[in-house]
């Protein structure tokens, strides 16, 4: 009995040392505080108890965090470490698992095998069809859009975009325009997703040569991004920049493009500008740019 509470007395002292480690920032401390929680669960509840496999649910996130951390500073082999130890922690939370496949998708595109990228990809979406919430799901198929859209397979890039724009608008606007919406805004790094699926499928009717569509396309990620987001954010500037290229690019190519835009550009100097949004709340997560699928 006394041997009990010893351990349940440090076991709650290791978790008090975590919360406090977090609560500074030392995330890496953290997790090794963690993990020495999570082997004292296992020697006192049971390794297969419920308690320990929420303690590993708790331990995968962390994981996952600190895996994208290191990503951002291309630290590649702590990287992986950290996400071979959160594939094994989130055996039992689908979630937790999409998440981390989605996460090693990120990694492996860094590393330049699209392939494995994709294969992760596809196992996240699998597990995220099986659930009946998901948080983001869009975010898995602008992923896929990105990798197929480096592989050549564009018309499956253009599936995937389409897939993450109408989740997008359920999730943000439950179907309503955000162009013609003038309610409450949504977050800002939820709105940066809309305008980069609005760019991707651009991209990709492009690459299709479905140029008109494809020019609108753009263009209503612009104007999302304008709204909502702001003319001088950077997620903003770099669909503006993406848009000129290629407008010019498919005018340069294609007589029908150029003759539809001189008319679209005569009419717009005689039409009435449109009234603006509110801006949106919060700030873009880091890494949101990496949703963005390359012109060429």
């Amino acid at each position: 009995m006394a041997e009990d509470n010893a351990e349940l007395l440090a076991l709650q002292r290791i978790d008090e040392t975590c919360t406090q480690l977090q609560q500074q920032g030392n995330y890496l401390e953290a997790l090794e505080c963690m993990e020495r929680g999570l082997v004292l669960r296992q020697h006192f509840f049971g390794a297969d108890s419920e308690e320990v496999w929420r303690a590993c649910k708790v331990v995968g996130e962390m994981c996952n965090l600190l895996a994208m951390t290191y990503l951002q500073q291309e630290d590649f082999a702590m990287v992986l470490e950290l996400l071979k130890k959160a594939e094994i922690l989130t055996e039992r939370d689908p979630p937790g698992r999409a998440v981390t496949f989605n996460n090693l998708a990120c990694y492996y595109r860094r590393q330049g095998k699209l392939h494995a990228s994709l294969q992760y990809l596809q196992k996240a979406l699998k597990i995220e069809g099986r659930l009946e919430k998901v948080d983001n799901p869009a975010d898995t198929h602008l992923n896929a859009c990105a990798v197929l859209s480096q592989l050549g397979r564009h018309q499956s890039a253009l599936e995937h975009s389409q897939s993450a724009l109408i989740l997008l608008q359920e999730e943000l606007f439950n179907g309503v325009n955000p162009l013609q919406d003038e309610t409450t805004p949504p977050k800002a790094d939820r709105i940066a997703v809309l305008a980069i699926a609005y760019h991707n499928i651009g991209v990709e009717q492009e690459f299709l040569k479905k140029f008109d569509q494809s020019l609108s396309s753009y263009r209503k990620g612009v104007e999302v991004a304008e709204r909502y987001l702001g003319p001088d954010h950077s997620i903003t500037v770099t669909l503006r920049n993406s848009t000129v290229s290629a407008r010019r690019a498919i005018v340069a190519k294609d007589p029908q493009a150029r003759a539809q835009l001189n008319t679209k550009q005569a009419k717009a100097k005689t039409g009435k500008k449109k009234k603006g949004g509110g801006r949106a709340s919060g700030n873009v997560n880091e890494g949101t740019e990496n949703l963005i699928s390359p012109r060429g």
